[in-house]
């Protein structure tokens, strides 16, 4: 697990880790510096020219320090600074002195297409206006050059707290950040600027990123925190779910979900859907429970958690069978798809006692929220935090940077997946991940983090195979295996 910081909460890691802990800030640069001119030399050829572009902040005298680490190994070189120096910050001068007197000067008159590599330290996260001025034409400049560029924290003109462009920005093939990764790093289109990101330690202890961040991201050691499976036990040691979903036309929602539940390792799920869909459920998925809406009442008595909405549609039966799930169900609920949109076309209040997980995409979130899928986009965590507050749900905010928003809890940015996955289906399997996860125990806020992480892991492996625009849900499904395999459990001896 990596901590997800954005700009307030990076600041008062740095404040108290220079002012309490007493590291000086010199100290911080000199590892920071000493990270970046490393990542830099595991890439550049010593015969390629690198242009260090440093603002006035602190940011530029990173830049500056891996400059002179990078001539120290002989690399060819060049900085300069853009802005005021006679305004910059006294950790920025202390670098530019110590380059003077080892007998560099910054280039006055500069061609950044002569370069081959730009290392840009041009702003950090904390920048909150749009770019202009003799910054705006650095970045114009920087852009047009033709070169490589590694970003110093973020990229320059990209907001550390929501990923947009304030009126112009760095496209970086890399990025080097440091203590954990920024939310402007994790959200569109901030994710696209960054390139390849690397999070580096340089003296942020966890204690203190932990205080301080609000957000959180998994990597794949987190695949860790799935429930085991144990020699002493039998299928309802693995959970009991319970799918409500697919109408006439839409069995194949009932199918996805009910599948990728299996595939995530539930022990029993039983499918409550509309008889017309027993022949294909049963013939294609004969490991599932098949029954009808006059099982409700038994299934919810029976499972360990509750799947509601996928290819449900939206009518006055959708909403009974729900009024029944919330009047008589005990368990989680996880509520997707027509679940939700029936929730937002009767004006429904949910407080389910067993706890509550929504997974909208856009649109359906602004029909929750009565306001516009663009106005959703443009405020997605906050956006996240309403409907998670109104309906005292965990919400997974699906888009290309899909949210997990869980009342106070620190918010999860998702950081697996790609957009091969933007297709038919994919949401379905999402919703049946999750709820295995909840069936087997997991708590709403981290089995809806862990399910959605799993859930990009499975579609990364699946483009790999299939390619981005050749990609199915059935070829998520089948990926979850191959994520899933290598999870070792205490039956193995």
């Amino acid at each position: 697990m990596k901590y997800v910081l954005k700009n307030q909460e990076m600041q008062d890691v740095d404040k108290e880790t220079i002012q309490k802990i007493g590291i000086p800030g010199l100290v911080l640069m000199e590892r920071a510096s000493e990270k970046i001119a490393r990542r830099l030399m595991e890439t550049v050829r010593k015969n390629n020219r690198i242009l260090s572009v440093a603002g006035c902040g602190n940011n530029g005298g990173d830049a500056l320090a891996a400059a002179r680490i990078l001539l120290e190994e002989g690399y060819s070189v060049d900085f300069t600074v853009v802005g005021d120096l006679s305004q910059a910050s006294a950790d920025l001068k202390t670098q530019y002195d110590i380059l003077a007197r080892l007998g560099y000067e910054q280039k006055e008159e500069i061609d950044y297409k002569d370069y081959d590599w730009i290392l840009e330290g041009l702003f950090g996260v904390g920048l909150s206006r749009e770019v202009s001025g003799t910054y705006r034409t650095a970045v114009e400049r920087i852009n047009g050059s033709g070169a490589k560029v590694m970003s110093v924290d973020i990229s320059s003109g990209i907001s550390g707290d929501t990923g947009k462009v304030l009126g112009c920005a760095v496209k970086s093939d890399a990025t080097v950040t440091f203590g954990g990764p920024k939310a402007g790093h994790l959200l569109y289109p901030g994710k696209e600027y960054a390139g390849r990101l690397y999070v580096e330690k340089i003296g942020f202890f966890d204690s203190v990123l932990k205080k301080h961040a609000g957000g959180f991201t998994y990597d794949r050691k987190d695949l860790e925190r799935l429930p085991g499976r144990f020699a002493d036990s039998h299928k309802g040691t693995y959970g009991k779910v319970l799918i409500i979903a697919g109408n006439e036309t839409m069995s194949g929602a009932a199918y996805f979900s009910a599948k990728s539940a299996l595939r995530m390792g539930s022990g029993l799920v039983k499918v409550i859907s509309c008889e017309a869909n027993r022949p294909i459920l049963q013939s294609m998925l004969p490991e599932v429970l098949f029954g009808t809406y006059e099982d409700v009442k038994d299934a919810l008595e029976w499972c360990d958690c509750i799947l509601f909405g996928p290819g449900m549609g939206v009518s006055e039966r959708t909403k009974e069978l729900l009024e029944e799930v919330l009047q008589r169900g005990t368990k989680p609920l996880l509520l997707d798809a027509d679940g939700l949109n029936t929730v937002s076309r009767y004006g429904m209040e949910i407080d389910h006692p067993g706890g509550c997980v929504f997974t909208p995409h856009l649109l359906e979130a602004a029909r929750l929220l009565g306001i516009s899928a663009e106005q959703v986009k443009e405020t997605l965590t906050d956006a996240g935090q309403k409907l998670s507050d109104r309906f005292r749900a965990t919400v997974v905010l699906k888009d290309a940077a899909t949210l997990v928003v869980s009342g106070s809890r620190p918010v999860y940015y998702n950081s697996s997946g790609n957009n091969g996955m933007a297709t038919g289906g994919s949401g379905d399997v999402l919703s049946g991940m999750i709820a295995s996860l909840l069936g087997r125990g997991m708590e709403c806020s981290e089995a809806a983090a862990l399910g959605v992480y799993i859930h990009g892991l499975a579609g990364d492996h699946a483009a790999e195979i299939f390619g981005h625009n050749s990609m199915l849900a059935s070829d998520i499904i089948e990926s979850i295996s191959s994520i899933l395999g290598g999870i070792s459990d205490e039956s193995v001896l």
